[in-house]
């Protein structure tokens, strides 16, 4: 054998050696690394994770001769991320909570812990919740959204987190959003018996869309308070929704109609005399338009209570002369 053989068979030999005892020292620090995190795993989340990080780290260039370790390690992620992740919110770091809940979902998936992502994903669900109603009561109402739209990633069934949306739509007087999310949230209520989640936005949009009403009829856009007042219907029926109803049908002269609303509205109203003479003056506008003039009469009798009491008696006095 030649010299330049001789020292590329000698090169190769120590180049071996040199590759084996690294392979074997990184060996021993991956096994290092692990056995720390498994001491670190009861006392100190943040130290474990750590560790378990930088042991998937070493496994991944030792390569075969690592694999148990790096799959045991992988093994122990997802539930230390998720411990890690609740000691950070009892700390009150919110950000780095759902930072490293997110971190626990994603290792989850990916090394087969079903069990911590569904924990972790119902825990950010709340999370992402309280934080977009802390910018809704700050009137940060695109940073509210954004959080709402996170929470339902997590939890797509949840009524409040709909619910909620709608109210900051209805602040931005965004009635298409509004309206979609608030029908979202009743849906979900019926189906999770949320009676009072249910309640709640029927009624908002109920009063949101008799005041949106009440502007047109004041406008003197009275088709356009109709529309908005025949939707209002279908949330439940409620006095205002027909007073007004009955006060837009006057106002485009669909008498009948507008005697068909007030008299539910009456049926609705309480005893509150000052409420339902409100209702019958709209009652008494229709039976005088139509001709009914004992019938008018009757009526603003009726109304002739509180703010009403001086329009009626004028009606009665003044104008049908009534006896």
């Amino acid at each position: 054998m030649n010299r330049n053989n001789l020292l590329g068979l000698f090169i190769s030999v120590i180049l071996m050696t040199t590759i084996g005892n690294l392979s074997a020292q990184t060996m021993e620090q991956v096994v290092e690394k692990y056995n720390t995190a498994a001491q670190l795993i009861n006392t100190d989340a943040a130290g474990a994770v750590k560790n378990l990080e930088e042991a998937v780290k070493m496994a991944d260039i030792v390569g075969e001769e690592a694999e148990q370790i790096k799959v045991m390690a992988e093994s122990q992620l997802p539930a230390m991320y998720f411990k890690l992740a609740g000691e950070l919110y009892k700390e009150k770091k919110n950000d780095q909570s759902i930072e490293v809940f997110e971190k626990s979902i994603i290792a989850g998936e990916l090394y087969n812990d079903p069990g911590t992502v569904a924990r972790a994903k119902d825990i950010l669900g709340k999370l992402y919740f309280a934080q977009g109603n802390n910018h809704y009561r700050a009137a940060e109402n695109d940073k509210a959204i954004e959080a709402l739209n996170r929470s339902l990633v997590y939890e797509p069934n949840n009524a409040r987190v709909q619910m909620l949306l709608g109210l900051i739509y209805r602040k931005s007087e965004d009635l298409e959003n509004m309206t979609a999310s608030m029908d979202q949230a009743i849906a979900l209520a019926k189906v999770g018996d949320d009676e009072q989640t249910q309640s709640t936005c029927e009624k908002s949009m109920r009063d949101y869309l008799a005041v949106r009403a009440n502007r047109n009829i004041q406008a003197n856009k009275n088709s356009d308070a109709l529309e908005l007042l025949q939707k209002a219907t279908k949330y439940g029926d409620d006095a205002q929704t027909y007073y007004l109803l009955a006060l837009a049908h006057n106002r485009i002269k669909q008498y009948d109609s507008a005697l068909e609303s007030a008299q539910t509205a009456l049926a609705l109203e309480t005893d509150n005399a000052s409420e339902k003479a409100k209702i019958w003056f709209e009652i008494g506008n229709a039976h005088k338009e139509k001709g009914n003039s004992q019938e008018a009469c009757d009526a603003y009798r009726n109304a002739a209570h509180g703010n009403f009491a001086e329009a009626a008696n004028y009606q009665r006095q003044q104008v049908l002369k009534c006896n």
